[in-house]
């Protein structure tokens, strides 16, 4: 099976009435639904995957300096893929941050698409494709780093 993941940043101040009055239902350049959105596809067919919630996830790399670090972040929604080949891979995405999730299975493509709509007022980092920390949780220690 093929896994898609998206995340999408939704924007709060989109508005479904105007979008109905003066545009036909849809969005338009001034009333915007969603600020942006990262889709990706597994780069490799799946076996099996599971989502967690209210899961621990750890953010895990090196330092500059080669030093290792690693930290536990918690309430995180994880998704836990294994591979054909048997390669485990893991996207994550803090609680708060999520608005909604919504899954669609094509059977006849084989083919699972995962959405994770995001909040817009929550700030957040990006350390890695596919990991959404809140700012709130993220490390300190990698924050001095990025500045």
């Amino acid at each position: 099976m093929n896994l898609h993941l998206h995340f999408i940043l939704i924007n709060s101040e989109f508005n479904q009435g105007i979008a109905d009055d003066l545009n036909e239902g849809e969005e338009s350049e001034d009333n915007i639904k969603h600020l942006w959105e990262d889709e990706l596809k597994v780069s490799e067919p799946i076996a099996e995957f599971k989502i967690r919630n209210n899961a621990m996830y750890t953010l895990a790399g090196f330092f500059a300096d080669e030093k290792p670090f690693s930290f536990e972040i918690e309430d995180m929604t994880i998704v836990d893929c294994t591979t054909e080949k048997g390669t485990i891979i893991q996207f994550a995405v803090s609680k708060k941050l999520l608005k909604k999730t919504d899954k669609i299975v094509d059977d006849k493509n084989d083919e699972t698409h995962l959405y994770f709509y995001l909040r817009d007022g929550v700030p957040m980092e990006n350390p890695i494709n596919g990991v959404y920390i809140d700012k709130q949780n993220f490390p300190k220690e990698l924050k001095k780093l990025k500045q």
